[in-house]
């Protein structure tokens, strides 16, 4: 009796992933072949991974189809979910698996800038420049770039984890310019933008250089203000109107399950933002036609005189015929 043939390895199990699509983008090819990479190297099933992410129902576990996903490379997967795919690929704790925390992170960042870039048109202002709530939130939305575009839940927690929370519809209203932030507002967003702390100090002075335009000339009266945005009645107002909103759409499914209102407002801004790159393109392709068409052909010329209305004679503009004097 011959002997059975060994087990297949863990990593020999399942389906051969697809390669990554020839259209993906560089940096986004770039994450989607390294997460692919730490599956290979500990030559296990996704299954097994989503295991290691944790017990379900618990915050950071994840399924072993969206970690599928994650390293398909046809969209960026969320941060948390790349980096649950880092610490499953490994010992938790370990020093390799905080360099593939680290390694994941940076391309994941990489990814989020290459994908947020178009959406930015323009050059940027320099401070002095910047003198009305609309044109700091258009600056704080290029500085959301830094840490690769993070969404508005995250920018919440990482707010909430410096010690001042930025609620993600209060975010959501300063980064559109609608509302001024406060200084503790501006500070807990540029750490959560990365920005230096010498840098942080010139918007700070952007800040109060905007206050003291909005401030009126004659002295304001104590307690007439808001100590915060959100007690504002126009931006309550505001508030109800987006709550609304968000009903009607989860009801007729425009948003998704698992998608937040701020998040189906970016992939309508990305899809209206394709929608007019396409209509650009075809301009510029018929007008580049009719050009090439007029240099091979020629200017068209003009049609012949009418025999029949002489040649001497001169049209009025009521379109009767008068003979020359």
């Amino acid at each position: 009796m011959s002997p059975s043939p060994p087990a297949a390895a863990a990593g020999d199990m399942g389906r051969p992933a697809k390669p990554v699509a020839a259209g993906t983008s560089p940096r986004l090819r770039a994450l989607a072949v390294y997460l692919r990479q730490l599956k290979d190297d500990t030559r296990t099933t996704y299954a097994t991974l989503s295991e290691r992410t944790g017990p379900p129902g618990a915050p950071g576990y994840r399924g072993a189809s969206t970690l599928s996903q994650a390293a398909r490379g046809t969209h960026l997967p969320p941060l948390e979910t790349v980096l649950a795919y880092a610490r499953a690929a490994g010992d938790p704790g370990s020093h390799p698996t905080q360099r593939r925390e680290a390694t994941a992170l940076s391309l994941w960042k990489a990814a989020a800038i290459e994908k947020a870039r178009p959406h930015l048109a323009g050059r940027s202002r320099r401070t002095r420049q910047v003198r009305t709530p609309a044109s700091l939130g258009q600056e704080l939305t290029r500085l959301r770039l830094r840490p690769g575009r993070p969404s508005y839940s995250a920018i919440e927690k990482a707010t909430k984890a410096d010690g001042h929370r930025v609620p993600r519809s209060t975010a959501h209203l300063i980064l559109n310019g609608t509302v001024l932030p406060s200084r503790e507002q501006l500070s807990a967003l540029l750490k959560a933008f990365d920005v230096s702390v010498v840098d942080a100090a010139q918007w700070h002075a952007v800040l109060d250089r905007i206050e003291d335009r909005r401030r009126p000339p004659e002295p304001i009266r104590r307690g007439r203000g808001y100590a915060c945005a959100d007690a504002d009645p126009a931006v309550q107002e505001y508030l109800e109107r987006r709550e609304r909103d968000e009903e009607i759409k989860r009801r007729t499914g425009q948003i998704h399950p698992d998608e937040t209102y701020e998040d189906y407002e970016e992939r309508m801004r990305e899809r209206a933002f394709q929608q007019q790159t396409s209509d650009d393109w075809l301009t510029r392709t018929a007008t580049s036609r009719r050009t090439r068409h007029r240099d091979k052909c020629g200017p068209l010329s003009r049609p012949p005189p009418n025999p029949a209305e002489g040649f001497g004679r001169a049209r009025h503009p009521t379109g009767q015929v008068a003979d020359h004097a």
